[in-house]
């Protein structure tokens, strides 16, 4: 029964899996396993509350009395259910001095349960933080990450070790959306050495997205030459590709889908053709990425069909318990020069005793009344009567 019931679940969303673990003991003992695999992928409430329940466990295995234990371990095993780890959800529903700590406990105790995590994503916050976003790096934890299928890492900070990582202990992945930037050209080249490590490594085409603003896209494109079969979508995003020989997209077996960032280059248009969909992506208010997708079916055709592997409709996702799915991002902390900051307050005085006389002139002139008309306009002469007599013969209920 258990096995069916479990085939029925695999169907359901989030909420009514909810909703089915309340059933009865047998339908709750197959459904909360499914409920708890991504603890931390939903909202800043669920988030928060899975986090107190970890924290349960902190303190269990922490306690150094078996009867004290008992007293405070809960009747299933959550920690031992998580399959998905949002990192970013993770850190946002922490406060910042607690951050390290707590996250450390957490893959501790995962290291110490063999917990083998299938997904793992790093949303972009636009805080650079090498210090709480590089924990999980720890040579440590490698155990927890070696079973990985997909992985989304958008967050800015260095990613040579990140490369490192996935090439060292990964060889089943089959997605990986990826911000390569950085600043160092040396790292640059060590991430990118590792990234032709990790794509001879893997046992299954890739779906491989790679952002690099600018990156060095000659670079990138030599470490392809040597893995064309390793490549099912391919997406390379504002990568400088300036004088890039493209002929090997014609030998790459198992692509299905390929994109690249505006201006398209003219060897790519004339291998392709010129069907082909826009995305617009806004990863942010103030910026935008415009891509152009191909795709191709079996006989090598471009489809009608528009498919956006990595851009997936975020509106067909079912929130949590009636709630909206949103990406939580930690606060961000920036440094500010005294220079700036003496502008800034400058700025902002001068904004406020601006829209201090405004008000006190507007307040002014309303309480002028009648009397506030133009020197040049003659009351008299318009209306055929004076101020006076006309406000006498005011009637308001006109």
């Amino acid at each position: 029964m258990a096995d069916v019931i479990r085939i029925i679940l695999k169907d359901l969303n989030v909420r009514d899996i909810h909703s089915a673990l309340l059933v009865n003991r047998e339908w709750c003992r197959a459904a909360v396993p499914m409920y708890w695999k991504a603890p931390f992928s939903f909202t800043k409430k669920r988030s928060m509350t899975a986090l107190k329940i970890y924290e349960m466990y902190f303190e269990q295995e922490n306690s150094t009395s078996t009867k004290e234990a008992q007293k405070i371990l809960p009747f299933f095993d959550y920690p031992s259910f998580i399959k998905e780890l949002n990192y970013t959800n993770l850190l946002a529903c922490q406060e910042i001095y607690e951050r390290a700590k707590n996250v450390e406990s957490i893959l501790q105790m995962l290291t110490n349960r063999e917990i083998r995590l299938e997904k793992f994503i790093m949303e972009n916050t636009g805080a650079n933080n090498e210090r709480v976003y590089g924990l999980w790096l720890n040579p440590c934890y490698a155990p927890i990450f070696s079973s990985l299928t997909y992985v989304e890492i958008q967050t800015p900070f260095q990613k040579n070790n990140v490369m490192k990582l996935l090439a060292k202990n990964c060889t089943k992945l089959s997605h990986l959306d990826i911000n390569l930037f950085d600043t160092s050209d040396e790292r640059v080249k060590e991430s990118i050495n590792y990234l032709e490590e990790f794509i001879s490594a893997q046992q299954c085409p890739l779906n491989l997205r790679l952002v690099f603003p600018n990156g060095p896209g000659n670079m990138l494109i030599k470490t392809f030459q040597s893995r064309l079969e390793s490549f099912r979508r391919l997406e390379l995003v504002k990568w400088n590709f300036a004088g890039c020989d493209w002929s090997w997209l014609n030998n790459c077996p198992n692509l299905t889908e390929f994109a690249i960032t505006t201006p398209i280059p003219p060897q790519i248009s004339r291998i392709f053709g010129t069907k082909h969909e826009t995305y617009r992506l806004k990863p942010s208010k103030n910026s935008k990425i415009v891509t152009e997708h191909w795709h191709f079916d079996k006989d090598d055709e471009i489809s009608s069909m528009p498919k956006f592997y990595f851009h997936t409709d975020k509106s067909l996702l079912v929130p949590y318990d009636g709630a909206p799915t949103t990406i939580i991002q930690p606060k961000v902390y920036r440094a500010i020069s005294p220079e700036k900051l003496r502008q800034y307050k400058a700025e902002s005085t001068l904004k406020a005793i601006d829209k201090m006389l405004n008000k006190m002139s507007r307040m002014e002139f309303e309480s002028d009344g009648y009397d506030s008309y133009d020197d040049d306009f003659d009351f008299e002469d318009y209306f055929g009567m004076s101020p006076q007599k006309w406000y006498d013969c005011y009637d308001p209920s006109d």
